[in-house]
């Protein structure tokens, strides 16, 4: 035998345990019970089927198809509702038609997003467009010539500036003697826009309007939809207020309404920032309508390019949620670390797949009423949230 000098010798023992050792062999088990299976794509195969496939292999594969799962298991429970908090450029970049099925098709009760991407959601209701560009171009000749860039995507800043006098118009059927909260702001714009000449495409703020989602929005000033208005006080003198205090105890009797018709609601989230801290809000805050004993979201479903590492909210983990009283010890959690824009349309298309031929889903939905409250109907009950938890 070999030693290690080169010549003969006993092989050097390997580091391992006693396999002679039963509970060696019972703790070893545990950790091989499910087996990776290896992905074999099928002609034909529907989207939920992929993520089916994609959940029984590893990696990333199965923690993206976990968030797919989590939401396709949420709309097949009853009583269950579901909420979106989604930022980023992705009405620009062609998401708008995704957004109006997500909502049409009842995949989402419950949305909440930025300014900006109402904006972009307006200019294309008015049958106005984005267009293919590059980042590889002249910012100071596009800045000359009124051309807006959004990464790769170029946008007409006339066009946009144009949606000033549209609300403007919407402006004029808005009351000065009370104030808006931002979703009833978004919800009386849809409606307006549906009947209105300015209407050319659908969009979120149409099918919203028309579904009785609320939109809400933690930032209502920073976008044109919003900003408009400021310009519109300067030119008439008129002063519309809008109130994202009320808006806070509105989202979280949302959800005392859900939970008080013995339903839960889960928490999908697409990127980070202030979206998603606010959709968060509204279990945390519970307390501020003495309702402690509300259960908190759910579901926690996850996709997103921020690092834990920093600390920062939009990076953080379901799990780290639940700290704040956001999600609850019960959460299906499932997170995914990538961009969202391109699951979205595979998991919306898988969505229509496993849902197509069914009736749309009519758990909850609200609308506004003359004076501004909030009436949310839940399992065939209209609830004035309002009056129900008593805050003005």
């Amino acid at each position: 035998m070999e030693s290690q000098g080169g010549g003969k010798g006993p092989p050097a023992a390997r580091l391992a345990g006693d396999e002679g050792d039963p509970q060696y062999r019972r703790q070893r088990w545990q950790f091989f019970k499910s087996p990776v299976e290896r992905l074999q794509p099928v002609a034909g195969m529907g989207g939920n089927d992929l993520f089916a496939a994609m959940h029984r292999a590893g990696g990333p594969l199965r923690n993206l198809a976990g968030v797919y799962l989590g939401w396709e298991e949420m709309l097949g429970r009853p009583r269950q509702a579901v909420w979106l908090a989604i930022a980023g450029a992705y009405i620009p970049f062609g998401l708008g038609a995704t957004m109006r099925t997500l909502l049409e098709r009842r995949f989402v009760d419950v949305l909440v997003t930025t300014p900006a991407q109402v904006t972009h959601d307006l200019t294309e209701v008015r049958g106005l467009r984005h267009y293919h560009g590059s980042e590889d171009v002249d910012d100071d000749q596009l800045q000359r010539l009124d051309v807006n860039r959004y990464w790769n995507v170029f946008g007409d800043e006339r066009e946009l500036n144009a949606n000033d006098d549209v609300i403007a118009e919407f402006a004029v059927t808005l009351s000065d003697a009370r104030t808006y909260t931002p979703s009833e702001y978004f919800y009386r714009l849809g409606l307006w826009l549906d009947s209105s000449a300015h209407k050319a495409a659908e969009g979120m703020l149409t099918a919203a309007a028309r579904q009785g989602i609320p939109i809400f929005c933690p930032s209502p000033a920073d976008g044109d939809v919003t900003g408009d208005l400021a310009h519109y006080r300067k030119r008439t003198g008129r002063r519309l207020i809008l109130d994202p205090v009320k808006e806070v105890l509105d989202m979280v009797a949302l959800n005392a309404a859900i939970e008080d018709a013995a339903g839960r609601a889960g928490l999908v989230t697409l990127g980070g920032g202030a979206p998603r801290n606010y959709a968060q809000q509204a279990m945390a805050c519970a307390y501020m309508l003495d309702r402690a004993d509300l259960k908190r979201y759910n579901y926690g479903l996850r996709i997103s390019l921020d690092p834990v590492g920093t600390g920062g909210l939009s990076g953080s983990s379901i799990s780290e949620g639940k700290t704040w009283k956001k999600y609850a010890p019960d959460t299906v959690i499932s997170e995914h670390y990538g961009e969202f824009m391109a699951p979205l349309v595979q998991m919306t298309q898988a969505l229509l797949d496993r849902y197509e031929g069914m009736p749309v889903r009519d758990f909850v939905s609200m609308r506004y009423a003359d004076d501004g409250r909030m009436l949310v109907k839940v399992a065939g009950h209209e609830v004035d949230v309002q009056e129900a938890y008593g805050y003005a």
